[in-house]
């Protein structure tokens, strides 16, 4: 059966996962209306492997950063 979930999103429960799979509020492309897992518990969208890939990306680059920075302090 379907549950409300949050605003105006509608999914299927898991029992043996206990997240719930529906479709994504309208929002930007790509993800508009692709099929995500749902955290009750949280109240979130669990993240996709999209928004995985970036977030890897966005700390490999700070550590470069830092790393830069380390390295600009030890030669003084």
């Amino acid at each position: 059966p379907e549950e409300a979930l949050a605003e105006g999103v509608v999914g299927v429960r898991s029992k043996v996962l206990g997240l719930c799979l529906c479709v994504e509020p309208p929002g930007p492309a790509p993800l508009d209306g692709s099929l995500r897992w749902y955290d009750r518990a949280t109240g979130e969208f669990l993240p996709t492997r999209h928004e995985l890939a970036d977030d890897k990306r966005q700390a490999e680059a700070r550590v470069a950063e830092l790393e830069a920075l380390v390295e600009k302090m030890r030669r003084g």
